[in-house]
Formats: C-alpha cells, structure tokens, sequence
C-alpha cells in the first residue's frame, strides 16, 4: 500500500542588492521550487526485501516529474530517483540538490542524505535513474526504531532554482561609498603623520601629537576641555597619568579610524576599556566588555577582578571573574596574572581570598 503526500512551493531568492564600489550594476534574480515528497510504505521491506518498487509520479511545477523507486542486493536496501523532463526544464539553472531522509513514526532514522544531481543543458543528456540513497539491511533491521512487519516512511526534497530576471542601473550610492573611504584614509594618514596636528598628548613620558577637533568630536571630554579656556587649552598640552602609553596610543587610533582589531583586544582589552570609560568612547566600551564576556579564563580573571578597585562600571564583569574564581580557585592562583595582581596590589587583598580558598586548594 503506497501513499503518496506531495507539497510543492516556489520561493523568491531576493535579497536588498546596495552596490558597493562601482557606479554600474546589474543583479539576477532566481527562484527556487522546492517539492516534498513522503512515500509511506507498508510492508516488511527488510523481512522479504523487494527487488523492485516504485511510488507514483509526482512533479516540480513543468519541470521535473519524479518517482521514487527501491531496489535491493543481499545486504543493501537502494532508493533511487527516478526523472522526466517537463516542458520547461531547459529554464532550470544546474545543478540542483535532492535530500533522502528516512523515518517510521517513532521519528527520524537515518540521517539526511544529499544528492546533487548535474546535467547539460547544451547536450540535454542527463541520467534518468540516480541512486540517492542506500542502508544496511542489518543496520536497520537491528535497530530499537525498526517496527517488525514494516511501515517505513521515505521523504524526499527536490530544490529546483530557475532565473526571474536580471536588472541593471546606474548607481548613487557608489560615490558616497568613495568619498567614505577616501575620508578614512586621510584620517589614518593624520594619525600615522601628524599633519597639522595642534595639540601633545602626553603619557607616560610619550608625546603623541592629535588633532583637536578629531578629539573633540569622538570624545565629550576633550570637547568640553578644548571649547573652555583650561590649562590644556591654552598650552596645547594634555597631561594624561595611570594610562599605558601602548594602551592609549590604540585608543588613539580608535577615535581616528572607528576600528579595533580583534588583536589588541586580546592582548589589552581591560586597559583600552578602562580608557574608553574615562573618555565617554561608549561604543569602544561596549566593544571590549562583549571581548572579555566571551574571551573569560584563568590567565585574565584575575585582571577581570582587579576592576572591583576601578571606578568606571562593568559588574557583570566583575562578577563574572568572582563567579570563575569560585569555580577554579586552584588554575586562577597558579597564573602569572594572579602573581602579578598580588605583587602590584590589583586586586583587594590577595592574601585574604587566598586563605578563604585555602581548604578547597588543599584538597585538589
């Protein structure tokens, strides 16, 4: 007894197209038919394995008819894909994939198997008959899924892509995406250059020479410290303490270029963020808080608690190395970050977390 349930439907393949580089464009439209098929079975196809079976005919709009068929060998059962051309296959755009997956009603079996299947359009030859699948009789037979007396459930997914229409046009946007770029490089150039740089930034014992106005517009701070007449304003010189010079000189760059590479965030993300909150760079802020959520392990945890003794807000944080600490007290002390956080100080009273993790050390 074959039942045969069918649902065929057509999806657009159409995304927002914004030309990025070039003035002239064109994009190609395509849709896609996808047709399922499930093919219900009930016979005891392992018991007594047919040496051949075929559902009935079932379509993909005009351009593909199909029939599911087995066939069997001594140890194998084999489900091929059986194909006619339609009116308007000659439109389809090759290859296109065919997925074989099958279930009882107790659920999935076997796991989904794909086939693509390729033909010429030039030569119009293309194989009539393709095996998509194939399983071990004993496999399946001695599986806990397999109902005794058969009723197996084969289903099939045929995806067809077909061309909608090309369109073409002359770009606005290309330009602006110029300019755009052009304006980055001449402000890596500023930064790299110092061309007519009119303030010293000094930290650290190191000079970097910037830009007023690019400080100004990326940081509230330097805007209200650059439109009153301060000391800073005056002598055209900021004296920056408590602030790696190697840090800030990234986070200089930052406001120059709107880029951190993935690189210093690695190796000081907690330096460039506690710098991002002292000069309002939210965004920056927000960058590396997301960094260290997702980068949390023994070597920086203890750098991670040492922001309990810093003023700019980042619980979730902190409380996320507590909650580390807790849970490997033993890897966390044997860092190099942990001896250094004790010898400079960083975090509140090594020696007194040390003593309170002391039994749960001594037992590990």
């Amino acid at each position: 007894m074959n039942q045969i349930d069918e649902k065929a439907g057509t999806t657009q393949l159409e995304e927002t197209f914004r030309p990025l580089f070039t003035e002239n464009w064109c994009q190609t439209l395509s849709e896609v038919t996808t047709t399922d098929c499930e093919w219900n079975i009930q016979f005891p196809l392992l018991e007594y394995p047919p040496r051949y079976m075929t559902s009935s005919r079932f379509s993909s709009g005009n351009y593909f008819f199909w029939n599911i068929r087995i066939s069997s060998s001594t140890d194998k059962i084999y489900v091929h894909l059986h194909m006619e051309k339609g009116e308007s296959f000659s439109e389809i755009l090759s290859p296109f994939p065919v997925s074989i997956r099958i279930a009882n009603k107790k659920g999935n079996l076997l796991p989904i198997k794909t086939e693509i299947f390729q033909f010429s359009l030039f030569c119009n030859v293309f194989l009539n008959d393709q095996t998509v699948f194939h399983f071990s009789r004993n496999e399946l037979q001695n599986s806990k899924f397999y109902e005794q007396g058969g009723n197996v459930t084969i289903y099939c997914t045929v995806k067809v892509w077909t061309p909608k229409e090309t369109e073409s046009g002359t770009s606005e946007i290309a330009p602006a995406v110029h300019h755009n770029q052009l304006v980055l490089t001449q402000f890596v150039e500023f930064f790299e250059n110092k061309t007519l740089s009119d303030v010293n930034l000094n930290v650290g014992g190191r000079t970097f020479h910037a830009h007023k106005i690019i400080l100004a517009a990326k940081s509230k701070v330097f805007a209200a410290m650059f439109q009153h007449k301060t000391a800073e304003s005056l002598s055209n010189t900021v004296h920056i303490k408590d602030v790696d010079p190697d840090v800030f000189r990234e986070v200089l760059r930052y406001m120059y270029t709107g880029r951190m590479s993935s690189e210093t965030l690695d190796k000081m993300a907690v330096g460039v963020m506690a710098v991002a909150d002292k000069y309002l760079l939210d965004h920056l802020k927000t960058e590396c808080e997301t960094h260290l959520l997702n980068s949390m392990s023994a070597d920086n945890c203890a750098e991670l608690l040492a922001l309990a003794a810093q003023p700019h807000p980042a619980m979730h944080l902190k409380q996320l190395a507590v909650d580390f600490l807790r849970r490997f007290p033993a890897l966390v002390m044997a860092t190099d970050g942990w001896k250094k956080a004790k010898k400079e100080n960083l975090v509140w009273s090594c020696e007194l977390i040390e003593m309170l993790f002391g039994r749960k050390l001594l037992d590990v």
